[in-house]
């Protein structure tokens, strides 16, 4: 199989996006083409993904192995479903062409993150993953709240991007060269500072604590298909970069380890508690993906294969119920006022919800339970018990916010209409899918951690 094959996923989503932006042009009085354009791309590149399989291009500086290959095949795919709901739900102000490149485009950036193995890549793989969703999260420009959310996400992120390039600096400059495989800390203060300063531009992406800030509002005033959309699809990707960067620092630096048990108690504990109060749905899921970052760096600070991946698999089966929890806010209301009467109104969307809801929580045989289970394993078996134990804790304590949304849907009434009438039947099926999706991960588990263990 020719190498060339093993980029061509990327080179299927550039001509799309490009062709997407065109797509008025070319299909007159069709706006929506340009999303189905885009799944149909995203779907098309997922399975040249699978059939690529491993290997390495330009000199190692590109590299697909097990876990990267999962994560872009499962980025593609999710990507996929979004641009479908897209096409079945449109924009309430329109502009579907520019929404649908700039998603095609963000999903380019993060395929080349889940397979960077060099840090000038990388680095260029995070700014093309985050640029795009700059622009999606102020998408909105009559709304003062979506600019001000944009412009918090693009100054935050903007410094996440220096310190980790300010961090990558010095590890090139020490270890004389900017592949990964040659990367060499020395010991002392020097390491010590480049390590922090390459882990705390990561947090910062991933919206884990003490970098979390900026989430709530960028999310709250962002569109909510937006929001769908930058809260779940990149990070998959992203979580797989940061474990490659994780597994290379923490045996030249042994205080990454102790910075990442910290950083996921952090995440677990703020995210989890500062839900609680939240009315709107896109802050209540700013702050689970919180503390759902806080999950995933316990698989992390293992520093095992085991925690790589389990936290590669909990990033999918977080992203799934995610983005699907999302587009039902999306499509009924971003409020728990708006979703009042959701199961009387719609019982399939309401009950999709909770299997999606309860996913995240943690409850068997979903994804969400799956994953826990993987990384709290993986944090037992290298003596972190006591962490395990709390990030159980935490669990249960989710199950307070979640089921909020619960009750408003199940146990209270509304006089508001249902928002837009009929759901179109594409951004029904997007939903089904993505609550059977958090089913199958789930029973499916196994050969799914083959499939990252491969090629390892």
């Amino acid at each position: 199989m020719p190498a060339w094959t093993l980029i061509a996923p990327e080179g299927v989503l550039l001509f799309c996006a490009l062709l997407a932006l065109f797509a008025d042009v070319l299909v007159r009085g069709r706006e929506r083409a340009a999303a189905w354009i885009g799944a149909a791309g995203c779907a098309l590149a997922a399975g040249v993904s699978l059939y690529a399989g491993r290997g390495q291009l330009f000199g190692g500086q590109f590299s697909i192995d097990g876990p990267a290959q999962v994560a872009r095949t499962a980025t593609l795919l999710l990507a996929a479903a979004f641009l479908v709901w897209l096409a079945g739900e449109g924009l309430r102000r329109g502009r579907v062409r520019e929404f649908a490149a700039l998603v095609l485009f963000a999903t380019l950036g993060a395929l080349l993150m889940a397979a960077a193995r060099d840090w000038i890549v990388l680095l260029l793989a995070l700014e093309t993953a985050t640029m795009p969703a700059y622009v999606l999260m102020g998408f909105d420009r009559s709304d003062d709240r979506s600019l001000e959310g944009a412009l918090k996400y693009f100054l935050l992120s903007m410094v996440a991007s220096l310190l980790f390039l300010y961090g990558a600096s010095f590890v090139i400059g020490m270890s004389g060269s900017t592949a990964f495989a040659a990367t060499r800390l020395q010991g002392g203060t020097i390491g010590i500072i480049a390590a922090a300063f390459v882990c705390a531009g990561l947090l910062a992406k991933l919206s884990a604590a003490p970098f979390q800030w900026w989430a709530p509002d960028a999310y709250a005033g962002a569109p909510s298909a937006a929001v769908a959309f930058v809260s779940s699809v990149p990070k998959i990707a992203g979580l797989a970069a940061f474990a490659r960067v994780a597994q290379l620092l923490m045996p030249q630096v042994p205080q990454v380890g102790p910075l990442l048990v910290a950083a996921a108690l952090a995440s677990m504990f703020l995210g989890n508690l500062a839900a609680y109060p939240q009315t709107d749905v896109r802050r209540l899921m700013a702050y689970s993906g919180v503390a759902h970052a806080g999950y995933l760096l316990v698989g992390l600070a293992t520093g095992t294969e085991a925690g790589l991946r389990a936290a590669v698999f909990y990033a999918i089966a977080y992203a799934v119920p995610s983005m699907g929890v999302m587009l039902v806010a999306a499509r009924h209301g971003n409020t728990l006022d708006d979703l009042r009467g959701l199961a009387a109104r719609r019982p399939w969307v309401a009950w999709a919800t909770v299997l999606m809801l309860v996913s995240l929580v943690g409850v068997p045989p979903l994804a969400g339970f799956t994953g826990k289970l993987y990384l709290f394993t993986a944090a037992m078996g290298v003596g972190l018990t006591w962490l395990a134990v709390i990030a159980v804790a935490m669990s249960v304590v989710s199950a307070g916010f979640y089921l909020r949304i619960v009750r408003a849907m199940f146990f209270t009434t509304s006089a508001k209409p249902d928002i837009g009438g009929a759901q179109p039947a594409a951004s029904a099926a997007v939903i089904v899918a993505c609550a059977l999706a958090v089913l199958a991960i789930g029973l499916a588990s196994s050969p799914i951690l083959s499939a990252i263990s491969a090629g390892r």
